[in-house]
């Protein structure tokens, strides 16, 4: 399994030195001559997915092993990792918000905005693979928090230092900032939408500036939520076991059964739990 998040690394990875590559060869800018591979990208992405849902075996129990991630998780993980750093690399790279930008002319433009683009590629293809995979599963505790994932998994756990034993594959506290970064992140795609779009149509210069604003700050914010989302996951080692398993593909079975319970549960028993907005009346939280 680790061979297989390696492998999808480096093709994803290989993106980028080939986005250059086409840069300097074509010698075009992407998001004017090339726009449409964004819409294929998101096409290809959202097939692939939908056909990955409707393929998707349920995780496995295999000895003292449970696989927590196939090659579909790997590709979706690191496909929009990969995506997601070569955005903010370059964006950050070309101005954002106070920062300058690093060029020195216009000319220099054309490069780090085609790796932009090309990092947007692979982010919405790698999104959308995401996105259309999980509709189609319709796991949705699996993901989505509910009331007392909130106040309970993650105010109750973290700050009042109680205890939680309704876990899921994603630990509550997942959940929670998924959906936080899930909504900023499709406030930046909504306003990078309108900016590829002011490069096609003749969009007011008002309408750019204020979708460029937006842009930066809810990237910003995007940024910052990351940068404690990786935090926690290096400095709490009770979540090591499942970083390693982006690579790995697979948790012990006695570490799922004591921080994953409901999840272990589903496993065990054949049975997902369905969704409930207010939770389950026998997930408490304890002292």
């Amino acid at each position: 399994m680790a061979k297989k998040a390696l492998i999808l690394s480096v093709l994803f990875l290989a993106t980028v030195p080939l986005g250059w590559y086409l840069s300097d060869s074509l010698g075009i800018i992407f998001f004017d001559d090339a726009w449409w591979l964004l819409l294929a990208a998101t096409v290809l992405g959202a097939v692939l997915g939908i056909y990955s849902g409707l393929t998707r075996p349920r995780e496995q129990i295999s000895g003292e092993k449970i696989e927590r991630h196939g090659a579909r998780g790997f590709l979706s993980h690191w496909g929009t990792s990969v995506g997601i750093f070569v955005c903010l690399g370059t964006g950050i790279y070309m101005g954002f918000l106070i920062i300058d930008p690093f060029m020195e002319t216009i000319a220099d433009t054309a490069l780090p905005l085609n790796l932009h683009f090309t990092g947007v590629a692979l982010l919405l293809f790698a999104g959308f693979f995401f996105a259309m995979d999980y509709l189609v599963m319709r796991d949705w505790d699996r993901l989505i928090p509910n009331v007392k994932d909130i106040f309970h998994g993650m105010l109750g756990k973290y700050f009042l230092r109680r205890k939680w034993h309704a876990e899921t594959k994603y630990l509550s506290s997942q959940k929670v900032a998924a959906l936080g970064m899930g909504a900023i992140g499709a406030v930046i795609l909504l306003t990078g939408a309108f900016k590829v779009a002011s490069r096609i149509w003749d969009l007011s210069a008002d309408i750019w500036g204020w979708m460029t604003l937006f842009h930066d700050i809810f990237t910003a914010l995007f940024i910052f939520m990351l940068a404690i989302h990786i935090i926690l996951v290096l400095v709490l080692k009770s979540h090591w076991p499942t970083l390693t398993s982006w690579i790995t593909g697979s948790v012990g079975r006695d570490y799922v059964e004591e921080h994953h319970p409901v999840w272990y549960r589903e496993i065990t028993s054949g049975k997902q739990r369905a969704y409930k907005l207010f939770g389950y009346e026998e997930d408490r939280s304890e002292k």
